[in-house]
């Protein structure tokens, strides 16, 4: 089981991505998108020790060569931000999300696309044919759908 997570304030200059417990450098493109119906498209993008750019699935695949760094916030500063951690082997079933600690229910979809500022083509999208709207541009979109008490269901961003 990997564990994939997100720490920020909203804004992709504060954002720091983990995989694993580590920091991951050189990360250009997040796109997950988790739905009840088994939707589970899981991607990163980055770029390599050797400057290679390398496109894997997130739960799935070994990352080859990938960079890491020391935690870009201090503890003070993190005290500031929310984390959002989704533990997963790759199947819907056995997908986990918390955020700061605390494991959420009743999820019905979960879309995070995060698009760095200066990778701006030949990003993800052509991965999907035409199948998914994902934006060429910079992007920073966190999302969850909870189904509620009353069968309603209501969306929230995260950061």
């Amino acid at each position: 089981m990997a564990t994939f997570g997100i720490e920020s304030n909203g804004r992709i200059e504060k954002t720091a991505i983990y995989y694993n417990g580590e920091q991951l450098a050189g990360v250009r493109e997040v796109f997950i998108n988790l739905d009840e119906n088994g939707t589970f498209d899981a991607i990163v993008q980055y770029q390599d020790r050797n400057g290679q750019l390398q496109t894997k699935q997130i739960f799935l695949d070994y990352f080859d060569n990938v960079q890491t760094r020391e935690p870009s916030f201090t503890d003070e500063e993190a005290a500031s931000l929310r984390l959002l951690v989704v533990d997963s082997d790759g199947s819907i079933e056995s997908t986990h999300v918390a955020i700061n600690d605390e494991e959420q229910f009743g999820i019905v979809s979960l879309f995070i696309h995060i698009k760095s500022p200066n990778h701006t083509s030949g990003g993800l999208r052509s991965l999907f044919g035409g199948q998914k709207d994902i934006p060429e541009r910079p992007e920073f979109v966190v999302q969850i759908t909870y189904r509620n008490d009353d069968d309603t269901l209501s969306t929230e961003g995260i950061f």
